[in-house]
């Protein structure tokens, strides 16, 4: 019998790894473990990688030895790049390391610390035979610190909650995206809650694509029928006269565990569904189509096209045009040209391209949980192969450009990274200046390395005009509009998004963000609801909408409080949880609970989640040893200059007015004034034109003002933010002790009345 399970272990964690792999084989479940199954003058490492690619789940016995072995950080990460389900098993309490957490912050922790072992390896056991079963999805039931991760909407450290003014710096927030996304894949393959249905007309020429099955020998060959899913999508896309699904809300449905075809076709809108598969075997390949009328249930047409692989894009746009005509829709002549055109010559290259357009996918699709610089550079790696193979090969120089601009963005904000964006989208504009695809891309390109929102914009509605069905036009649009303070028009295109994109949760939470930057607190209600249905065993959205809706609303943090104390956040990585409770214990001025959580924090890594001032980005903890002596009038200690040094290293080695404005707070709770009023007003003035992240340097300002002794500043700039979108809202004001030394000013008192909850 082959192994099942592959149990990953530390040599000091031995005795409890055999234990568990004793318990697992008596209950049937076969087991591969080191040093137990290497064959005596094998190639050890080796071993391990076909051990771990010949099964199906990975336990990882976690302690401290395992979270510093490199060779227990290799077994993870191909563990991931093999799709095996991994289940953590805690056995010390202590957080993984920085560069394990990318992998371990979203799936299933199972705790046995400070526990007798039955117990919790029989809940292993059942988990085990649950994920072998598909009985139960891998996903963490909490919020990680990736749960609401880098996206690209904004570069930063990933948690929403990491930042107490999460709304003020609601940026972050819009992007639980990529991390949320990530989840609904396989969360949602089943679900067919009412709620989720579309409501009114569904249009008659409106589709699904969903994912082809490929038939091919090799496993590998998956990315190719992804491929040809996409380009069949893409071109039906480019039809004006038809309402096409983006591919993110139809992905969801892979596999065989999906809802039938009048579910799917509810739950997205639409009245038509294509299926396909795709089998390629050396120089042949065999597609074959059905689409199906699918709220009756009634094929319309379907036919297979059995042809040289040479004939791929043949077969790909005589599929969307037999579909178009079926449909009924009249395709334009540049539609028709657009469709007809081949992407490249070569093959080859193609082969290349489409590699790294899965790679990239996949990073889009699983940021929260996957470093994604390796996969990157993986697919930049490809894609120079299909260029240098096609010189002409537009679309391979786009995805080469939005690979430099997610690096740009995440790990790389560097003028040489930018610089390789630049070259990869001027040698798609030279190549093909016509092409929607390019203007779009060069469009994100602008937004994400330059804030260039004009020439972004001209690009961006040039490539709306061959692009009718895509949401990421529509988005970029929405995302423009925020920064430059045309927040209405923000909501108008998000839920215009959403129609083409509807199962996907980046839309959704954007918008959620994007109401409540307007204080409009019932709709970004419902947008919570909707965007909880679609990863309803996912906590972290119901959190946040306690966080955003009750408590910066009302300032009642009750429910937040019931949400954090549940055993489903067991499996939060302990910073994420111990900033949260942090802020919570000085929300209510528990300064000895808030000290020991600061503690706690300055062990486990050393700095915070994004919880401290008013700017969402992790900070040392000793920050808040500084705001809580100063809270309680205690002399300063000499480890305050320590923390000082640190944070001031950070601002020096980044652009970040982020890191300098938490820096003027910091320097104000020193008594540093000069220093603080300089740090801050330089903050502002980086921010001044950015409706998104310029609120949540100027809240930092004023709590610096206020702790300087600029009451009247203080106030002058918190009389703006109190009405402005994305400002401080009503629990911020009434419970932060940052705000203290103004309570007893009678502008106060009239600001907290002004923003008081009216229902």
């Amino acid at each position: 019998m082959l192994p099942r399970v592959f149990i990953s272990h530390s040599s000091e964690d031995k005795t409890i790894a055999d234990t568990i792999c004793q318990r697992l084989e008596s209950a049937g479940t076969k087991c591969w473990i080191a040093p137990r199954d290497i064959e005596p003058g094998s190639d050890w490492t080796k071993a391990i990688m076909q051990g771990i690619e010949g099964s199906q789940v990975l336990i990882l016995v976690f302690s401290k030895h395992a979270n510093d072995s490199d060779h227990v950080y290799r077994e993870v990460v191909k563990a991931f790049s093999s799709r095996l389900a991994v289940v953590p098993f805690r056995i010390e309490p202590i957080s993984p390391t920085s560069s394990l957490s990318y992998y371990l912050n979203t799936v299933h922790w199972l705790d046995a610390a400070n526990q007798p072992l039955d117990r919790p390896i029989s809940r292993l056991i059942e988990r085990v035979k649950a994920l072998i079963t598909g009985k139960a999805t891998n996903e963490a039931p909490g919020v990680s610190q990736g749960a609401v991760g880098l996206s690209p909407e904004r570069r930063g450290q990933p948690g929403i909650l990491r930042r107490r003014a999460l709304v003020i710096s609601i940026v972050a927030l819009c992007l639980i995206a990529l991390a949320v996304t990530g989840l609904f894949l396989t969360l949602n393959r089943k679900a067919t809650n009412s709620d989720l249905v579309t409501a009114g007309a569904i249009p008659g020429k409106s589709i699904a694509v969903l994912p082809f099955e490929s038939l091919s020998e090799s496993k590998d060959d998956s990315y190719f029928a992804d491929g040809v899913q996409e380009e069949v999508l893409n071109n039906l896309a480019r039809i004006a006269q038809l309402k096409v699904i983006s591919r993110t809300s139809v992905m969801q449905y892979r596999g065989d565990a999906k809802p039938d075809l009048h579910q799917i076709a509810n739950a997205l809108g639409v009245r038509n569904v294509l299926e396909g598969t795709v089998r390629r075997a050396a120089n042949r390949v065999r597609v074959s189509v059905e689409l199906v009328e699918a709220l009756n249930d009634h094929t319309i047409w379907a036919d297979s096209y059995d042809r040289d692989l040479t004939d791929i894009f043949a077969i790909q746009s005589e599929i969307a045009r037999t579909i178009a005509s079926k449909l009924t829709a009249t395709l334009s002549l540049s539609e028709q040209k657009l469709i007809e055109q081949k992407p490249t010559e070569n093959l080859a290259a193609y082969d290349l391209y489409l590699k790294a357009k899965a790679l990239i996918t996949k990073t889009e699709l699983s940021w929260h949980i996957v470093n994604p610089k390796q996969a990157l550079l993986d697919s930049i790696n490809l894609l120079n192969q299909a260029v240098q193979a096609d010189p002409a090969f537009t679309l391979a120089y786009c995805a080469a450009s939005h690979a430099h601009d997610l690096l740009y963005i995440s790990i790389e904000p560097t003028p040489a990274r930018r610089a390789l964006g630049d070259a990869a989208i001027q040698a798609a504009l030279r190549l093909q200046p016509d092409l929607s695809d390019v203007h779009l891309a060069y469009a994100y390109h602008l937004y994400f390395c330059y804030r260039d929102y004009q020439q972004a914009e001209k690009h961006l509605q040039i490539a709306k005009t061959g692009l009718p069905n895509n949401p990421e036009a529509l988005e970029l649009q929405a995302f423009m509009d925020r920064r430059q303070g045309r927040f209405h028009e923000a909501v108008t295109g998000l839920k215009a998004a959403l129609e083409l994109d509807p199962r996907n949760p980046q839309p959704n939470s954007d918008l959620a963000a994007t109401l409540l930057g307007l204080r409009q607190f019932r709709d970004a209600e419902q947008a919570y609801d909707r965007l909880i249905k679609l990863v309803p065993d996912q906590p972290s959205p119901k959190i946040e909408k306690e966080w955003f809706i009750t408590l910066l609303e009302t300032g009642d943090d009750t429910k937040l409080q019931a949400i954090i104390g549940d055993p489903q956040t067991s499996a939060l990585p302990d910073r994420v949880v111990m900033s949260t409770r942090l802020v919570l214990a000085l929300y209510n001025r528990d300064w000895s609970q808030a000290a020991k959580l600061v503690e706690q924090l300055g062990k486990n890594g050393g700095e915070d989640n994004g919880t401290f001032g008013y700017a969402a980005i992790p900070v040392p903890a000793g920050c808040y040893s500084i705001l809580l002596a100063r809270l309680q009038d205690q002399e300063p200690s000499p480890a305050f200059s320590v923390t000082r040094d640190e944070l001031k290293k950070r601002v020096q080695s980044s652009s970040s007015a982020y890191l300098l404005s938490a820096l003027a707070v910091v320097d104000a709770l020193l008594g540093r004034k000069e220093d603080s009023i300089r740090e801050a007003e330089n903050a502002v003035a980086m921010t001044a034109k950015d409706a998104m992240d310029g609120p949540s340097v100027v809240a930092n300002s004023a709590v610096a003002h206020t702790w300087t002794g600029a009451t009247d500043k203080a106030f002058a700039e918190l009389d703006v933010l109190t009405k402005i979108p994305c400002g401080v809202y009503y629990g911020q004001l009434k419970l932060d002790p940052l705000w203290d030394p103004l309570r007893k000013d009678p502008r106060f008192d009239k600001l907290l009345a002004e923003l008081a909850p009216k229902r």
